[in-house]
């Protein structure tokens, strides 16, 4: 009995320190990263110059984004416009027009969608298609990216992540969105925020000039104050497109 089970053993003992199996395989823990790649998720920049970075959403429109478009130019201000890639299928002149004067022109997903509840591969779907209708309007494919609603979920980021993009979010929310604010209260509500390296979140709604009309005091005013104007990529230091 001794000599059998010494035998089984010694057997055992040669298989294992052989060349039979490899010493590493595709099962060992060390042999895989099991850990997703998730974005970044950044919603200010640096706070030793006076620099500010003006972001809209939910563009583009033939209405409120041209008067917007006018008033930066005339202020020789660049800003960042996180777009609705269906929107842009409707404006294709407009979006190309604000990527032209040298604005960024960034992904809000597809559909502007609510990502609460969707898994990672509904949320890659449509970004990525978000991504290809800015690619295919401008020539450029963003690296950066805004959810709706500013909902932030793990499959979010590890969709991110795959497509090798940041979540941009913002410091300050100006409420331009809300209608229970006033002119005056988004320009008040927006001067108690801004600080150096703020990202200033706005809207480009269709018909709605409050932005607008809000803008034309706050520009002069944050001027006045010694503040610059710059787009994300600057005030980040990170690439917009990839």
């Amino acid at each position: 009995m001794f000599e059998k089970n010494f035998l089984k053993f010694f057997l055992f003992f040669i298989i294992v320190n052989s060349n039979v199996f490899p010493k590493e395989t595709p099962y060992d823990i060390g042999f895989w990263d099991e850990t997703p790649k998730m974005a970044r998720v950044i919603r200010g920049g640096s706070t030793e110059k006076k620099l500010l970075a003006l972001t809209f959403d939910d563009g583009p429109n033939d209405s409120s984004l041209l008067k917007i478009l006018e008033l930066l130019k005339e202020q020789e201000i660049k800003a960042s416009f996180f777009f609705i890639g269906s929107y842009i299928k409707k404006y294709p002149e407009e979006t190309i027009k604000a990527f032209d004067e040298g604005h960024l022109v960034l992904n809000h997903t597809y559909a502007h969608s609510n990502f609460k509840n969707s898994s990672e591969d509904e949320i890659f779907f449509e970004i990525s298609k978000g991504n290809q209708i800015i690619k295919d309007v401008i020539g450029k494919k963003p690296k950066m990216y805004r959810p709706p609603y500013g909902v932030v979920t793990k499959s979010e980021l590890q969709a991110l992540g795959r497509l090798d993009m940041n979540l941009i979010g913002w410091n300050v929310d100006s409420r331009d969105w809300s209608k229970h604010e006033t002119l005056n209260s988004v320009i008040e509500i927006s001067k108690g925020q801004i600080k150096s390296g703020s990202i200033i979140l706005m809207h480009t709604q269709p018909g709605k000039m409050r932005t607008y009309e809000a803008l034309k005091i706050l520009i002069p005013y944050l001027k006045k104050e010694g503040y610059t104007f710059v787009k994300l990529d600057e005030l980040l230091n990170m690439e917009a497109y990839q």
